[in-house]
């Protein structure tokens, strides 16, 4: 048998153990996923999540990511960040209905919140309080106005009662609800497909006397933040200054699926490192 021939089965021998290899990983990596979805117990479901993550399981990737949001956004709910000049604070994660199938109880009922304040149904106050008071803000007679929603009564339903909260119970606040014309409907940004990239079409003016008022703005849902930009913006060119924004939820950024594997792998190789070390 010539070197040739020898060659050739090797490399034929190999490519069947890779394949089958990766036949069981995918299959492991779906067992265990089906295991993390089934389970009611938050340690196995993390446990399993990890399995199925190392074993290559794409859907196991952003399950991972939906149970430990703060290591792969960036950004933390009630602590401030800074976005292009802006104070930022929010509520909560708000995720995509497409993961609907992966989230946890208590993160599906977070969303379900965030639509019952967009449809007014729900008043907003507590998300109001605890973000304004992790801004960490001066005591100052700041003024509150609202981001413009797709028509003027969205913008009422949604914001009327935090209005109402701000003109009765924050005498060192002022709401400037009225200080916006909604002229024309317009498609909503989230509703929209592919809203997440689009830009924000004004269909707003600003009436009110804000010439000088330090402005604090409040909105609904945080994506990429160019709305909250071009609202600063506009606020600015007639006289106001912004000096923060706060929102009842900020869409989680989902990570690669690399990420997450490196993440979870590393995370094991250092508790076996650290268990041999002992």
């Amino acid at each position: 048998m010539n070197a040739r021939l020898l060659f050739i089965l090797l490399l034929f021998t190999i490519g069947a153990l890779w394949y089958i290899i990766g036949y069981w990983r995918r299959k492991a990596g779906g067992a265990a996923f089906a295991a993390a979805r089934l389970t009611e117990k938050s340690e196995e479901r993390e446990r399993y999540c990890r399995l199925a993550v190392m074993a290559g399981h794409r859907e196991a990737c952003r399950m991972f990511c939906l149970l430990h949001p703060e290591r792969f956004d960036g950004h933390s709910p009630h602590k401030p960040f800074k976005l292009r000049g802006i104070r930022i604070s929010f509520y909560g994660y708000y995720y995509p209905s497409r993961y609907n199938a992966l989230l946890n109880d208590e993160q599906r009922a977070f969303c379900h919140s965030i639509y019952q304040f967009k449809q007014g149904d729900i008043h907003g106050i507590e998300f109001f309080k605890t973000c304004m008071n992790a801004l960490q803000l001066k005591k100052r007679p700041y003024h509150i106005m609202f981001m413009p929603c797709s028509n003027w009564i969205k913008y009422g339903q949604r914001f009327k009662r935090l209005d109402w909260y701000i003109g009765k119970h924050r005498q060192d606040l002022t709401s400037g609800l009225y200080d916006v014309d909604i002229c024309d409907a317009r498609e909503s940004l989230h509703e929209a497909k592919g809203g997440e990239k689009r830009i924000l079409e004004r269909n707003y003016l600003i009436t009110g006397k804000i010439k000088g008022k330090e402005i604090i703005i409040i909105d609904d849902v945080l994506t990429t933040g160019q709305s909250v930009v071009d609202y600063k913006e506009e606020i600015e060119r007639c006289g106001g200054k912004v000096v923060a924004a706060i929102f009842y939820g900020k869409t989680l950024s989902m990570p690669s699926m690399l990420l997450v594997q490196i993440h979870v792998w590393g995370n094991h190789i250092a508790h076996i490192i650290e268990r041999m070390t002992k």
